[in-house]
């Protein structure tokens, strides 16, 4: 355990301030082979602490077999009269476990690499000087700490190494070797399989892996770490392609990954970029804007100079701009504030190398009906509406004059007006063919509202949308706003649907239905409700 060539070395502390003593003790090789011939026979050795010591441990290892025991060692004791061994087989000191138990070492003696104490011991695996089991367990992990930083750096460099190459070189996407060996029959199966149908002119073929398209290593390692470990269709389909260059419309369903199909492209793209910025992408809604934002972040960490931007209404603007002037790669916008922006000459457009429009869907279809829950409400969103966007847009309320309402209506279907903001006054019992879009900026407070007011868009067999914002103040419709909304397909957001308020309105009228189940009369039960019955009866 303690010595490298299977022996341990007790030192005394006249012996290791006497080096002369030792070269001479060495010089003689009659009473170096006497030594070894008696350490032989007791299973014990005798070695210096001097500069020679190496020199004699080599002859001991030959001529000795070491103790079989927990350490594998023979243990021996040295002092001045070291030339004398002990004949009556006199038991030695043990090995020290802990380092208090050591004493310090004086002047010229051997100092443990760990705590400084008297280096009594050498350690078998490093040559080192420990003064104790406790220190020869704590150098070794040291060394092993040592060797696992010192592989985990060379291969960091190599990596970052490789990293810088691959970076400063350009890329062009290559349909990857495994790809290219698939026939063209194996292509349409597959593309049959997962549902993809193309359209175009020399549509390169769908990845199978992300490793098909050479990225490099710190962003397949970011895919990974987000989850993606295989392409969905959409992204085996849409990457290639958009690597390339090519222009695309692509459309898939809610959840299949459309955003990172084209946040990779993008990626790639103004990786090697100076100008900035390079990337536009455009998001209809605040909140799908921070979505791709978030997922940008993600799959750009680690990447140099690789930064993006925020711009969104309903956000303090100074922030924005202040961060549009740090070298930003990316803008990730909706169009109101980004006009705003461009507006104020605060950002320009013409480095720009890849632009992304993401929801290609347009629902601002003039003229909107908004509804709101009072009469102030309509008159203050009225009158910041149009200050904001220009629109033309007037209130409706029950405080204006007959006339003034009657305008209104006219003007409202001879699309004089692209908003009109209302009470719900025009709740009910009109027709207003020509509204396409309603929304509900404030929530009805009961079901039978909300359903005569998102009534309004589409009437008489024509199609139209209906938009409702929904808070906590409407806690109590969580449920029934659900069931009404769900059966028609539209994406419900998660903060409604992981409502801790909806869910205990589902589990009591779950409750209730299985009431009522069981107060109902049928073939299954009769018996039941017989035999019950004339229990009552006999125990009255």
């Amino acid at each position: 355990m303690f010595l490298p060539r299977s022996v341990k070395v007790k030192r005394s502390a006249d012996e290791d301030k006497s080096c002369t003593a030792k070269k001479n003790k060495l010089s003689s090789g009659e009473s170096l082979l006497e030594e070894t011939t008696e350490f032989q026979d007791t299973k014990s050795v005798r070695t210096e602490t001097s500069a020679s010591r190496c020199n004699l441990n080599e002859v001991v290892q030959e001529c000795t077999e070491p103790v079989a025991g927990d350490l594998g060692v023979a243990n021996t004791t040295l002092g001045k009269d070291n030339q004398n061994t002990d004949e009556d087989g006199s038991s030695e000191e043990p090995i020290k476990s802990f380092s208090k138990s050591q004493r310090w070492a004086e002047p010229g003696e051997p100092v443990c690499v760990v705590c400084g104490r008297y280096g009594e011991y050498i350690c078998d695996k490093t040559d080192e000087d420990v003064c104790s089991l406790e220190c020869k367990a704590k150098h070794l992990l040291q060394d092993q700490e040592k060797e696992k930083k010192l592989k985990s750096d060379q291969l960091t460099k190599a990596n970052s190494q490789a990293e810088t190459h691959l970076l400063n070189t350009p890329y062009f996407y290559q349909d990857h070797s495994f790809i290219l060996g698939l026939r063209d029959e194996q292509i349409e199966n597959l593309k049959l399989q997962l549902g993809i149908a193309v359209q175009g002119q020399q549509v390169p073929r769908p990845i199978v892996e992300f490793e098909h398209c050479g990225f490099p290593e710190t962003l397949n390692r970011n895919l990974k770490n987000s989850g993606y470990e295989v392409p969905t269709p959409i992204q085996m389909q849409m990457i290639p392609v958009g690597l390339l260059g090519r222009d695309i419309v692509a459309s898939a369903d809610t959840g299949s990954g459309k955003t990172v199909a084209f946040l990779l492209p993008v990626v790639m793209k103004v990786l090697k970029e100076t100008e900035t910025p390079s990337a536009l992408i455009l998001a209809p809604t605040r909140e799908l804007a921070i979505q791709i934002e978030r997922q940008a972040k993600e799959l750009m960490a680690g990447l140099p100079n690789m930064r993006t931007v925020l711009l969104v209404g309903g956000l303090p603007l100074p922030p924005q701009l202040h961060r549009l002037k740090q070298s930003v790669k990316v803008i990730i916008a909706t169009p109101g504030r980004l006009l705003e922006i461009l507006k104020q000459s605060s950002v320009q457009l013409h480095g720009i190398k890849i632009v992304v429009v993401d929801e290609d869907k347009k629902l601002f279809k003039p003229p909107v009906l908004v509804f709101v829950d009072c009469k102030l409400g309509a008159d203050l969103l009225s009158d910041a509406v149009h200050k904001i966007t220009g629109l033309q847009c007037t209130a409706m309320h029950s405080e204006k004059p007959q006339v003034e309402r009657t305008d209104i209506l006219q003007g409202l279907l001879q699309e004089k007006y692209e908003v009109i903001v209302s009470t719900g006054v025009l709740g009910r019992g009109l027709d207003l063919v020509s509204v396409k879009l309603v929304v509900n900026f404030d929530m009805p407070s009961s079901m039978d509202e909300y359903v005569h007011q998102v009534g309004r868009a589409g009437r008489l067999g024509h199609s139209g949308t209906a938009i409702t914002f929904i808070n906590n103040n409407s806690k109590k419709l969580f449920w029934d706003v659900v069931k009404r909304v769900k059966p028609t397909g539209t994406i419900l957001p998660p903060q409604l649907l992981n409502s801790p308020y909806l869910h205990d309105q589902k589990r009591r009228e779950q409750q209730r239905l299985k009431q009522l189940q069981n107060s109902l009369v049928t073939g299954d039960n009769i018996m039941d409700i017989i035999r019950k019955h004339d229990k009552n009866n006999s125990q009255r």
